[in-house]
């Protein structure tokens, strides 16, 4: 999987700028405030149809304009396709090969891509929100449809919540609510599960790369239903109703949902030891780094190609020693990085990197190589 080219439009601080990209290694280069990050999210939103820096879409049209336009060409499985995404006043659109899309779970798993961030060093330390928008982010990917699921289980988790926190609680209501909770939940339960079970494999084997054999690394499923991995779809839908229905006065007292997907987590461990608990800074950041390369290779394995890889100035967060595991264990994969530090430049190799240079919205140079 390939980005070949971007076009933008009245996005952040672009007029209009059109890029051809290298199908290895496109380093973004430019002090901060300049413009790098916003290429970088841009390419993202052909993916996820959105920012990950602002959920509001009108933050991202450059200031003063009334719209935007977002076009993407990539290769995949050896053809051409084309994303497109406009916003206006009140309104966004979204074409695939000259297709609108009706629904946006359409747009994913069109383009894949994994980004890593700073924010990302942090997974194993930050709190379980962090670990489970990883988790929904990635299986959205590869599984559409886990995107849809997702949307009406919260949909249906605020309605719950809404009826709990009112005066008087219709018990006949809670029903239909729990039950839509169970049906949508135990496709979500699964999903997880395989996933998890599918990226802590990956993970684990990629930590032992990254560590010479010295640290052996485990994650598992952090649920309240205590699924198995014999349950079936059945089965796990049966144990959430009956937790739903035990705390239901607990539910009714406190207001809200005690039970479900919305509190699931991971537990990660580094030679048996809770990482978040015993391990170095330097450890949770070495396990973070093989869950997101985890992610690249579980990709590949069920789409069949490379997603494109996003390095949102990681490289300052990181010492000279993970820089280079990282890149060794990416000479696979196209990657879009960002630095603020002119010096990462010689960290690349010259036949396969070209340098954008940007400064005020423009990409004033361009170099093919480290020089």
């Amino acid at each position: 999987m390939r980005l070949k080219t971007l076009q933008l439009v009245n996005f952040r601080n672009y007029d209009n700028l059109h890029i051809n990209f290298n199908e290895k290694v496109n380093l973004l280069v430019g002090k901060n405030g300049q413009g790098k990050t916003n290429i970088v999210e841009s390419i993202y939103m052909l993916s996820f149809g959105k920012s990950f820096r602002t959920s509001k879409d009108r933050e991202i049209i450059k200031f003063e304009k009334e719209n935007l336009y977002v076009g993407g060409s990539f290769s995949k499985y050896n053809s051409d396709y084309l994303i497109e995404i406009a916003i206006g006043k009140n309104k966004k659109g979204v074409k695939v090969n000259k297709v609108h899309i009706q629904k946006m779970y359409e747009l994913l798993g069109n383009l894949n891509v994994v980004i890593f961030s700073p924010e990302d060093l942090k997974l194993v330390k930050e709190g379980p929100k962090e670990r489970r928008a990883f988790i929904d982010k990635e299986i959205s990917q590869i599984i559409p449809k886990y995107y849809n699921y997702l949307t009406n289980y919260n949909k249906v988790l605020f309605q719950r919540n809404k009826l709990l926190k009112g005066h008087i609680v219709d018990k006949n209501l809670l029903d239909v609510y729990d039950e839509s909770l169970a049906r949508y939940g135990s496709y979500i339960y699964i999903l997880r599960r395989d996933f998890i079970k599918k990226i802590a494999n990956i993970s684990m084997t990629m930590h032992k790369n990254l560590t010479n054999e010295i640290e052996d690394l485990k994650i598992n499923y952090k649920n309240q239903i205590n699924i198995s991995e014999e349950d079936t779809i059945e089965t796990v839908y049966n144990k959430f109703i009956e937790k739903l229905v035990s705390s239901r006065e607990h539910d009714i007292d406190t207001r809200t949902t005690r039970y479900g997907i919305h509190k699931d987590d991971l537990n990660i461990f580094i030679n048996d030891l809770d990482v978040r608990l015993y391990g170095s800074q330097g450890q949770q950041r070495t396990a973070s780094i093989s869950l997101k390369l985890s992610e690249i290779e579980l990709i590949k394995n069920e789409v069949g190609e490379y997603p494109v890889l996003i390095l949102d100035d990681v490289f300052s967060e990181l010492d000279e020693t993970r820089q280079k595991l990282l890149i060794d264990n990416l000479s696979l994969v196209q990657m879009f990085i960002t630095t603020a530090e002119v010096s990462h430049k010689k960290i690349f190799n010259k036949s396969n990197t070209t340098i954008f240079n940007i400064n005020q919205g423009n990409v004033v140079s361009i170099e093919n190589g480290g020089n």
